[in-house]
């Protein structure tokens, strides 16, 4: 008998990459683990029938003459099938996205477990083990590349997986495989409506537990007069909204700035960031920790234990504090400007030209004067108006902001403004210009 199995305390991303591995082994006998997670229980209550399901309860381990495993590299997290790693010339196969397991070299037979099966690690046949944030993502493609046919219900059932292993595609983990997967599921009728009804962002029992450990044993300190936060905790692996948890923890604590940091194996630990954007730049540390985010948010995947990413998230706080970027950094050269002089019918040639929605006014000393845009030009009404100098209607209240300016000062200052760019002045001389897109690209890292 040939069978097909996930871990135990199954997630949604176990239960699809199961189901999308019968489809490559249609012989095979779907086994599910007795412990499954709330949420998927509750989807198996409506389609255990239709996926055609097993309970590993009642099954018969001398029957077994195959096995295929998916979604973890472990003898101990299969459900009561540990004896089966002392079963001589047992061939497994191995699905898997968790790479703390590594690669075992040539292929062996259970028989010969070695150190490495003395250790709970499966030591297969043959082993499709790669980095993504889902392991039904790697099943997915051999299905796509196969041209396997499936139905709306489980492509609904393999979205969940992807979804809830890479937090609806915005966990670390994620990959542009992943993303492309979710694509073709939804391609081939996946319901979004089904999805989201069981990606529920309700906190369970789990996350209140953890979330007061964290108001617990957190580490609370000031720097430069903000208040930053650092949780360090144990989580199951197949906990999710971790970053709702962070944030959560950050509003109740009044805090600046707080950092979650999380094991999601033996080497590989995430840190989840979440801070006020005119306090802190929480994208800025994580960027330099390897990661990516923004101002109010970010996250980073460090390929070392727990207690060392701690440590460096520490010492980088503490003592590699990031240097605030000025406006000074990034202002660029106004090119094209008028004169004083210049009339208004050649003051709308000219900004018709430039694509721009408004020019600046600027006088041969260099002193910013107003500004020229497309409010302007709907209020001439008369010819005679077009024949005057661009000074008789420009707007002369222009807002701008001095060199030395944060970043974020300047985009705050920007928000209300349909210009898209700030003029940089320094003692009524015009210096140059700071726009939108040059501080968006600087705060993500582009």
């Amino acid at each position: 008998m040939l069978v097909v199995t996930s871990h135990n305390n199954a997630d949604f991303d176990a239960l699809a990459s199961l189901i999308a591995a019968s489809f490559l082994y249609p012989e095979a006998v779907r086994v599910m683990p007795s412990q499954v997670q709330p949420a998927v229980r509750d989807f198996l209550a409506i389609h255990w029938d239709i996926l055609r399901l097993r309970p590993r309860r009642g099954l018969d381990l001398a029957a077994i003459s195959r096995l295929v495993v998916t979604d973890t590299g472990s003898w101990e997290r299969l459900d009561g099938m540990a004896e089966l790693a002392l079963v001589a010339g047992l061939p497994v196969v191995v699905w898997d996205h968790h790479m703390e397991f590594g690669e075992f070299g040539e292929a062996g037979k259970i028989g010969d477990i070695g150190e490495a099966g003395r250790q709970g690690k499966i030591i297969a046949e043959e082993t499709h083990r790669e980095e993504v944030g889902a392991t039904v993502t790697l099943l997915l493609e051999e299905l796509e590349r196969r041209d396997t046919p499936f139905s709306p219900i489980h492509a609904t059932l393999f979205l969940l997986g992807i979804y809830d292993d890479t937090g609806s595609l915005s966990f670390p983990n994620t990959t542009a495989r992943d993303a492309r997967m979710a694509a073709f599921l939804l391609a081939n009728g996946a319901d979004l409506n089904v999805v989201s009804a069981y990606q529920s962002e309700a906190l369970d029992s789990r996350h209140l537990d953890l979330f007061s450990r964290m108001l617990a044993e957190a580490e609370q300190f000031s720097l430069g007069g903000r208040q930053f936060g650092v949780c360090v905790q144990e989580t199951d692996k197949g906990l999710n909204m971790l970053p709702t948890v962070v944030s959560k923890f950050k509003e109740i604590q009044g805090l600046d700035a707080a950092f979650g940091v999380f094991p999601m194996g033996p080497e590989k630990t995430v840190v989840i960031a979440r801070g006020n954007p005119r306090r802190c730049d929480v994208g800025a540390v994580v960027r330099r920790l390897g990661g990516g985010g923004h101002p109010g948010a970010g996250s980073a995947m460090l390929r070392v234990p727990l207690v060392e990413a701690r440590q460096r998230l520490i010492t980088l706080l503490h003592d590699q504090p990031a240097v605030a970027v000025t406006v000074a950094a990034l202002m660029s050269p106004v090119g094209m400007r008028l004169s004083p002089a210049t009339r208004v019918d050649e003051a709308v040639e000219a900004l018709r030209a430039s694509g721009r929605q408004a020019l600046l006014v600027v006088d041969d000393d260099g002193r910013l004067l107003g500004a020229f845009g497309e409010e302007q030009v709907l209020k001439i009404r008369q010819e005679r108006q077009r024949q005057q100098p661009v000074t008789a209607m420009m707007r002369r209240q222009v807002p701008s902001v001095p060199p030395q300016l944060s970043l974020r000062e300047a985009l705050a200052q920007m928000s209300g403004l349909e210009l898209g760019f700030l003029p940089v002045v320094e003692q009524e001389r015009l210096l140059g210009e700071i726009t939108r897109a040059a501080i968006i690209l600087n705060l993500y890292d582009f």
